[in-house]
């Protein structure tokens, strides 16, 4: 799971696709899919999704969201 930091709040969101354009798919605190610019994001973090769970560093919702799209 790749995770990255919002520069402004310090929230995490999690990365589901990179193609390297001016914008980024991730899943909010909230859960929901967006299309985000990449500047608003700083730090790009591997983590396993059970340490991200363990360290409270992601939400219940994204967790349930991650897991419905990776089909764990």
């Amino acid at each position: 799971m790749e995770l990255v930091r919002n520069k402004a709040s310090g929230k995490y969101f999690v990365l589901l696709d990179d193609s390297g354009g001016a914008d980024i798919l991730v899943i909010t605190p909230e859960g929901k899919l967006k299309r985000l610019e990449r500047y608003l994001f700083a730090s790009l973090d591997f983590v396993d999704p059970q340490e991200a769970i363990r360290n409270h560093r992601l939400t219940k919702k994204q967790i349930q969201v991650y897991s419905e799209i990776a089909g764990a």
